[in-house]
C-alpha cells in the first residue's frame, strides 16, 4: 500500500457536478415554462368554451321567459331591455312613487289527519287500485330479527 493517492482514488467529478446542474437547470426550465404559460394563457382564462370575467347583467322577466323557451336572444336585445328597465326605475324614483309593498310569506295551517289514517275505507280503495301488486309489497310485515 502506498501512502500517496493516485487520481483514480478520487471520486469522479461527474458524480459531484451533474446532480446540482440537473437541479438548477430543472428549476430554471420550470420557471421559464410557468412564465410562458402565464404569458400565453393568462390568469383567469378557463377551459375552452368557459367564459370568465363576465359581467352580470340584470335581465327583464320578458327576456328571461324568452331564454327559458329556448329562443335566441341577441346581446343587443338584452342590453336594450336592461337599459329600459333601469330608465323606468329611475323615472319611478324621481316621481316618488312608493315601491309595491313586500308581501308577507304565506302562512300554512297544519292539519291533524291522524284520525283519518286508521279508517278501513282508505285501505279498501288502495287495495283495489293496486290489486295486481303482491301482498308482500302492499302490506309489508315487520322485519324479523336475524340470527346472531
Amino acid at each position: 500500500m502506498s501512502s500517496s493517492m493516485s487520481i483514480e482514488d478520487y471520486p469522479s467529478l461527474l458524480w459531484i457536478t451533474i446532480p446540482p446542474v440537473l437541479l438548477i437547470s430543472a428549476y430554471y426550465v420550470r420557471k421559464w415554462y410557468l412564465a410562458r404559460r402565464l404569458r400565453l394563457y393568462g390568469i383567469g382564462k378557463g377551459a375552452e368554451g368557459f367564459q370568465t370575467n363576465v359581467r352580470k347583467v340584470r335581465v327583464t322577466p320578458e327576456i328571461a321567459a324568452r331564454i327559458r323557451r329556448g329562443e335566441d336572444v341577441s346581446p343587443a336585445e338584452v342590453e336594450a331591455a336592461s337599459r329600459a328597465a333601469d330608465e323606468q326605475e329611475a323615472r319611478e324614483a324621481k316621481e316618488g312613487k312608493p315601491k309595491p309593498p313586500v308581501l308577507q310569506p304565506r302562512v300554512f295551517e297544519e292539519r291533524d289527519d291522524r284520525h283519518l289514517i286508521g279508517k278501513d275505507s282508505a285501505d279498501e280503495s288502495a287495495g283495489s287500485t293496486n290489486e295486481w301488486l303482491p301482498d308482500s309489497i302492499t302490506k309489508p310485515t315487520k322485519r324479523k330479527k336475524g340470527r346472531r
